[in-house]
């Protein structure tokens, strides 16, 4: 019984070996995905990678998070994208979908790396 605890458990270390790095992968490619859909829904208008616009840089607004964790800091970029911020010009984008806000957060949130 222990030999098969012990390949079960050699297994499931192989597995995450594996499994992390393809997170991290997948999080990269939403990054690399992210500029372009931040491009085509009109954000640079406002907004720059660096340098003030109407709006904070994404540089900025990436650094604003950094002490929360990664998924609360993508969720609160997501909020304000979609619902706006109050108390600043940055309106409401409804119409952005789940997938794509995920992938401009991420690619945001890799700015302050």
């Amino acid at each position: 019984m222990k030999l098969f605890t012990a390949h079960t458990m050699v297994a499931a270390a192989a597995a995450l070996a594996f499994a992390i790095p393809a997170a991290h992968a997948n999080e990269a490619q939403d990054a690399a995905a992210g500029k372009p859909l931040a491009q085509a829904d009109a954000c640079f208008t406002c907004h720059a990678v660096a340098g003030t616009k109407i709006g904070p840089s994404f540089t900025d607004i990436a650094k604003k998070y950094a002490s929360k964790s990664e998924d609360d800091a993508e969720k609160a970029i997501e909020g304000d994208i979609k619902n706006g911020v109050k108390g600043s010009m940055m309106m409401a984008h409804p119409s952005i979908s789940a997938s794509n806000l995920d992938k401009i957060a991420d690619w945001i949130l890799s700015l302050k790396k």
